[in-house]
């Protein structure tokens, strides 16, 4: 257990310092201060920063999946109005208390190397693919309109709903005046219906 404590650490204070600085501007040496470990005790878990990266990535799109999908899952929602509510308000807050991680996945990631490429198409195409189903279960359901192009519609939720998350927790972080997770996903929400529903 305490070699894994050490992994989360190490993991961690790398996320600090990649969200705040970017992944080229952090080295390992900068990682070892800030978790004040040395050289030796880092490359116990990871061969290089490249791995050290690829392993908050991944730790991204498990967290994410388990706080928000399995939860949902769990709390089996019956009326779907309030399950696609539930959603996109339990999205919302992971990615506000992970905003390290969002700043990470939604502004660092992107374009800076093909290896890490997969690992945010990975969780993307799993984002995509939840959507997707849960259009088909509404269209299904009846509740949304059933000339629904339903891959454009995932496109389209999954692409606003990554910006909205980018622009509130990454770019206007801290800054007065932002309305509450419940107002965006409220606000969110309105909106898709009136565009979904017959």
């Amino acid at each position: 257990m305490k070699g894994e404590l050490r992994k989360n650490q190490i993991l961690d204070g790398a996320k600090k310092l990649i969200a705040r600085n970017g992944y080229y501007q952090t080295h390992v040496e900068d990682i070892l201060r800030e978790v004040k470990i040395g050289k030796g005790t880092f490359y116990l878990y990871f061969n290089n920063k490249e791995d050290l990266f690829i392993a908050i990535l991944e730790r991204f799109l498990e967290e994410w999946e388990r706080t928000v999908l399995v939860a949902l899952t769990d709390a089996g929602q019956k009326d779907l109005r309030t399950y696609f509510l539930a959603l996109i308000t339990r999205s919302l807050q992971f990615f506000k208390q992970n905003e390290n991680l969002c700043n990470i996945y939604l502004r660092i990631g992107p374009g800076i190397s093909d290896i890490f490429e997969t690992y945010i198409e990975r969780f993307e195409q799993k984002l995509l693919k939840y959507v997707t189903d849960e259009l088909k279960k509404g269209v299904e359901a009846t509740l949304f309109r059933k000339d629904l192009d339903i891959e454009v519609m995932a496109n389209i939720l999954v692409g606003a709903h990554l910006r909205t998350a980018y622009y509130y927790f990454v770019v206007k972080k801290g800054k007065r005046g932002n309305p509450s997770i419940d107002r965006i996903a409220e606000e969110f929400f309105n909106l898709i219906f009136k565009g979904l529903c017959s």
